[in-house]
């Protein structure tokens, strides 16, 4: 990403997302060793055979470090972060020195073991990505290549749900899971209760790059499934989408405010090596637009395909849009939110402290919201109101 792209103010009349841009985070890839070989994985297996990571010490350096440098957010991940023996140690060293929300981004096939989360619970880990990839067991399984991965998933969400750890999931996208995208969305909002969602178009590099004539697919041929999705969201009136990581306006136009990667990460990630990359700064240098982009609305604001991706598929997907796209769903009236069923991870959490103590005010709400890390930002005033008049709306409480 150049600097003028970085200092340029979004034309009038543009889509500005940095008004939705969340507090800086600081993710750290403590190694590349996996227990899982999923076919999609933008890393090399050669790299996931390999138990070498960041060491101990320079694992503790480096937190400390970031929390100096005003990060109050972490995420530890990989490769497959719970298979580091220390990571108890690290999540709890990181609670202790200050910062608010510890992730760790995970196949769960550890967390399916009850004493295990609670491990990691106890130590004060906030919240969990998993990596969930259809809502079959027969397809995830395939994916992962690890049988009864798909259940070592479900267990796992139980065992957080009853430690009350917040939870979300990344799905990465190919052919396997495409065509049945919106049934595998429905299962995880409304059987398995889920509520914070990325849809990620992957890197054909690594092992996907073995594979990419079997699982990869086209952004505009997955589009239509995509959509689907969202329509599945805006029926049952819920107000958090999945976001899309890789994904371009033109492709999906009207989604701009979902798209990851074309406004601002906020986020640095450090390799088990220390090598420190702001993404803010980096992404443009793994992507690619044509040149009939220029006219597009949101040239100044896109960063275009990953070059992994239009060294498969190349760019003619992209079509430059002249006029800003309408949003789909824009215009939902809000009282329908008394018809919705599926939560919010903020409405979970108020829910979850009105248990404990009915009749609260704001500041002992917040009080209380500390002791668990169910949502990212419940502990804030204007969002705990919000997600209270929501549930008064619905009748919850």
């Amino acid at each position: 990403m150049t600097a003028r792209r970085r200092r340029a103010a979004p034309a009038r009349g543009r889509v500005d997302r940095d008004a939705f841009d969340a507090p800086r985070c600081f993710d750290m890839v403590l190694s590349y060793a996996c227990q899982a070989r999923c076919r999609f994985c933008s890393q090399d297996f050669g790299w996931r055979s390999s138990v070498a990571g960041m060491p101990y010490p320079r694992a503790v350096e480096t937190i400390y470090l970031a929390h100096k440098r005003g990060f109050r957010r972490i995420g530890f991940t990989g490769g497959e972060p719970t298979l580091r023996q220390d990571l108890p140690k690290l999540i709890a060293l990181a609670s202790r020195i200050g910062f608010n929300y510890v992730r760790i981004q995970t196949n769960a096939l550890r967390l399916a073991d009850y004493a295990y989360a609670k491990t990691l619970a106890d130590a004060g880990l906030s919240f969990v990505k998993f990596s969930i990839h259809s809502h079959e067991a027969a397809i995830h399984d395939a994916l992962t290549m690890v049988p009864g991965s798909f259940a070592a998933c479900l267990k796992a969400m139980a065992n957080l749900r009853r430690l009350k750890v917040g939870m979300g999931v990344n799905l990465v996208l190919n052919r396997a899971n495409c065509a049945s995208l919106p049934d595998c969305f429905e299962f995880l909002l409304l059987e398995c209760r889920m509520s914070d969602f990325v849809i990620i178009a992957p890197m054909y590099e690594g092992n996907m790059a073995k594979h990419a004539r079997e699982m990869g697919v086209r952004l505009s041929a997955a589009a239509p499934q995509v959509r689907k999705v969202y329509e599945l969201f805006t029926r049952e009136r819920f107000p958090t989408p999945p976001l899309l990581l890789h994904f371009t306006p033109c492709i999906l136009p009207g989604y701009e405010q979902q798209m990851l990667g074309w406004s601002s990460f906020n986020t640095t990630v450090v390799s088990p090596q220390g090598l420190r990359m702001n993404l803010d700064e980096t992404a443009g240098r793994h992507t690619v637009k044509p040149e009939t982009c220029r006219v597009c609305v949101f040239h100044d604001r896109c960063i275009g395909l990953d070059k992994s991706y239009a060294d498969v598929f190349g760019t003619d997907e992209l079509a430059p849009l002249r006029a800003l796209p309408r949003r789909p769903g824009r215009d939902l009236a809000p009282g329908g939110v008394g018809e919705r069923t599926a939560l919010t991870n903020n409405e979970i959490c108020v829910l979850t402290v009105l248990r404990l103590k009915d009749g609260l005010t704001t500041p002992e709400m917040l009080a209380l919201a500390k002791r668990f890390g169910i949502c990212r930002d419940c502990r804030g005033q204007s969002a705990v109101i919000a997600a209270a008049e929501a549930l008064a709306r619905m009748g919850k409480v």
